[in-house]
């Protein structure tokens, strides 16, 4: 978010702090001119609701990319104990074609690409199921000597977790592009609003002394302070003059 939006937004709410103090607000609310009461109404929610889409825009969406990372490390780690057992099972079992599908190695599913990545758990996933399958009467399953179903379901249950995260920091980082296109015209809009409540102000100003003080507070939080910048050092000493 661009410092003129918060310093925007930082004014907003100043002025709106000076209206709701206790003593200027008995001066305005609903007392005439009563459009101004309504002005306040009107805005109250408007700068609610721009500090919250500004607050969502500024939020760090690194943490769904960490939580990405974490996620795939885990799927990565089990994921490839699964492919090498089933390697090893197909291979026993003379089936090379399929054995070779699943021949993986660590840089292999580190190197994949997210959607990549989820696509190459699915194939293993699928070679490693009917090697769990155990018919009633005939020998144990012939994955029994090298994986467990536990560990075909914790690898799956994974693979379903990573499949559907994979977008997500592209989602949050479309979600934040979105609201930084919407931030301007918001602005604007309260910045209208507030503005109808300015011309009543001279009102409370030539009523009484309080009015005015209210009048001078109200118009020294609709001015923007640049919060974003550093304060200028002082220049220092001029230098001495030649001789």
């Amino acid at each position: 978010m661009k410092d003129t939006i918060a310093n925007k937004i930082a004014s907003f709410v100043a002025t709106l702090n000076v209206a709701d103090e206790s003593k200027f607000k008995s001066i305005w609310e609903n007392q005439p001119p009563l459009a101004f009461t309504d002005g306040i109404a009107a805005v109250r929610p408007m700068v609610a609701a721009l500090s919250q889409k500004a607050a969502n825009q500024s939020a760090d969406i690194t943490g769904s990319a960490k939580q990405l990372r974490q996620l795939r490390k885990q799927f990565e780690t089990q994921l490839h104990a699964l492919a090498r057992a089933t390697y090893q099972c197909l291979a026993k079992q003379g089936q090379t074609g399929d054995a070779e599908k699943v021949n993986l190695t660590p840089s292999d599913l580190h190197d994949a690409r997210g959607v990549a990545l989820a696509g190459i758990g699915s194939t293993v996933l699928d070679a490693a199921e009917p090697l769990l399958v155990l018919v009633v009467g005939e020998p144990p399953a012939a994955a029994a000597k090298y994986f467990t179903q536990a560990q075909f379901d914790a690898v799956d249950a994974l693979w379903q977790q990573f499949s559907a995260a994979v977008g997500a920091p592209a989602s949050a980082r479309s979600n934040r592009k979105a609201l930084t296109g919407q931030l301007p015209d918001d602005v604007r809009a309260v910045e209208a609003q507030f503005s109808l409540c300015d011309d009543f102000l001279p009102q409370f100003a030539l009523a009484s002394d309080l009015g005015l003080q209210f009048s001078d507070a109200w118009f020294a939080a609709r001015q923007v302070i640049d919060l974003g910048r550093r304060a200028a050092k002082p220049a220092g000493p001029p230098p001495p003059p030649n001789p």
